[in-house]
């Protein structure tokens, strides 16, 4: 693996484990098994390390779970998309988590330049989901942060999935079931 991909991985890494406050230029050198001016080399700074990740990650889940923004898929096709993403890639809900929990340079990077986008581009489509009574008919914003959470929760606490049900919650096994279980329940909410 050449260089920046190998630091762009360790850094996902680092700023999924410490938020931005706590992660360091060194940690994600030592993640990568490189000399600290290689990060400074290929990034900058900190701050552009951060928006990179950031950046990529987001690339990452609009790729995994949109067709394309024309003809984005049914929401319970995005939301089943969504779920194995956080099930593969769960650093970006864990700095999404983190960086939205408290204001800042960051969290205003994350909410204004990926997270709103998102929630206005999913408006329409759960609209259209809850006239078919596949979600629950209310506010769409609300159903984003419900959604988000269900979409994402055991991926969050892959620790405690594992010791209260023995299961691995980064398997395409365990993301199917659980998909199907956090559907039905939105559909049992939209009857």
């Amino acid at each position: 693996m050449k260089a920046r991909p190998k630091l762009l991985e360790a850094a996902i890494r680092e700023f999924a484990e410490h938020g931005y406050a706590g992660a360091t230029t060194a940690g994600v050198a030592r993640r990568a098994r490189a000399p600290q001016p290689l990060v400074h080399h290929h990034f900058g700074s900190k701050e552009e390390l951060f928006r990179a990740v950031v950046d990529a990650l987001f690339e990452e889940l609009r790729a995994a779970i949109f067709r394309s923004e024309e003809a984005p898929g049914e929401a319970t096709e995005i939301f089943r998309r969504f779920v194995h993403f956080n099930s593969r890639r769960p650093e970006l809900m864990r700095i999404w988590m983190i960086e939205s929990s408290r204001p800042g340079p960051h969290s205003k990077y994350v909410i204004d330049r990926h997270i709103a986008p998102i929630t206005e581009f999913l408006k329409p489509i759960l609209k259209h989901a809850a006239a078919k009574g596949d979600v629950p008919d209310m506010d769409e914003t609300m159903l984003l942060y419900a959604v988000q959470g269900l979409g994402s929760y055991p991926f969050l606490v892959s620790e405690q999935v594992r010791r209260i049900s023995g299961a691995d919650s980064q398997t395409e096994e365990f993301a199917a079931r659980y998909a199907d279980a956090a559907l039905e329940i939105l559909r049992r909410g939209a009857r």
